[in-house]
C-alpha cells in the first residue's frame, strides 16, 4: 500500500480532518468506500484481512507517521482497526489526486511513494520466502525497537498472536522463540503480560535475524524445564 506521509498531505495543502478511535475500534473495513486517505498522528493500528475460519492476516503494523487507505480502486481492500488509543488525520482522496494533477511535485512525490511501497512489499515476500520462524521475529523485534524504543524499553501494542498473524505462522511457533530468547538472556521483559521488552543482547539478536540456524529453542526450553523441574525436586 502507498504510504501518504505527512509530507504529502502538506505539500496537497488539503483540509484536515481529525478522527480519534479506542482500543478495538475500526476505521475502516474491507468493502468500505475508499474517499479518505490517512495519516497516524498517535498510537497504532494494524492493517488485516480475514481468511477462512476467522484468521486473520495481518498485512502491517502502523505508527505514528505512517500513511495507510489509499487504494487504486473505489474500495477498500482490507480493514484498519487501533490496537491503542489513536489519533488519525485524513483527508480526501480525490482531492489529493486532483491537487497532484497540477503539482508537479505531489505528483513525483506520489511516484515516489508508489516505487517505496513496491520495493518494501517485494522485501517482505523475499523475507518470508527465505527467513526461519525465528530470524522473522527476532528481525520484527529489531524492527520495534527503532519504531518504538523509549529510554530502552519496546512497549509493543500488539500481542503474540497478531504477530504470529503478520508472519503466517503459529502463535506456538511465536512465543517458543520469543521465550527461549528470553531464556538465553537475549530479550527482558519487564512485566506480566512481556509487552515489555527491552533487548539485552543486540548483537546475538542481530545474528539470529540473518541466520538463526545454531539457534534450537525446543532445546533451550527443554534444558530450563529440566532445569526447573530438577529445583523443585529438591525442595
Amino acid at each position: 500500500m502507498i504510504n501518504i506521509g505527512r509530507t504529502i498531505l502538506e505539500s496537497a495543502k488539503l483540509a484536515i480532518i481529525e478522527l480519534s478511535y479506542g482500543p478495538g475500534e475500526t476505521v475502516y473495513e474491507r468493502g468500505a468506500p475508499a474517499q479518505f486517505v490517512y495519516l497516524v498522528d498517535q498510537g497504532a493500528l494494524c492493517r488485516f484481512r480475514l481468511m477462512p475460519g476467522d484468521r486473520r492476516s495481518v498485512i502491517q503494523f502502523l505508527f505514528p507517521g505512517d500513511g495507510f487507505g489509499y487504494e487504486i480502486g473505489r474500495h477498500h481492500r482490507d480493514t484498519v482497526q487501533a490496537l491503542t488509543q489513536i489519533k488519525v488525520l485524513a483527508a480526501s482522496k480525490d482531492a489529493l489526486l486532483a491537487a497532484a494533477n497540477s503539482d508537479g511535485r505531489l505528483s513525483s512525490l506520489l511516484f515516489s511513494a508508489a516505487a517505496s511501497a513496491a520495493v518494501a512489499a517485494e522485501g517482505k515476500a523475499d523475507a518470508l520466502r527465505v527467513r526461519s520462524s525465528t530470524e522473522q521475529i527476532a528481525q520484527f523485534l529489531l524492527d520495534m525497537e527503532v519504531r518504538l524504543s523509549r529510554r530502552g524499553e519496546i512497549a509493543l501494542p500488539m500481542g503474540r498472536q497478531q504477530i504470529a498473524d503478520h508472519f503466517g505462522l503459529r502463535l506456538e511457533t511465536v512465543s517458543r522463540a520469543i521465550n527461549a530468547m528470553h531464556q538465553e538472556k537475549i530479550i527482558h521483559f519487564r512485566d506480566r503480560e512481556q509487552r515489555r521488552v527491552v533487548i539485552r543482547d543486540k548483537q546475538r539478536l542481530q545474528q539470529l535475524a540473518s541466520d538463526a540456524s545454531d539457534f534450537d529453542y525446543w532445546s533451550i526450553l527443554k534444558r530450563r524445564k529440566t532445569v526447573n523441574g530438577a529445583a523443585r525436586r529438591q525442595q
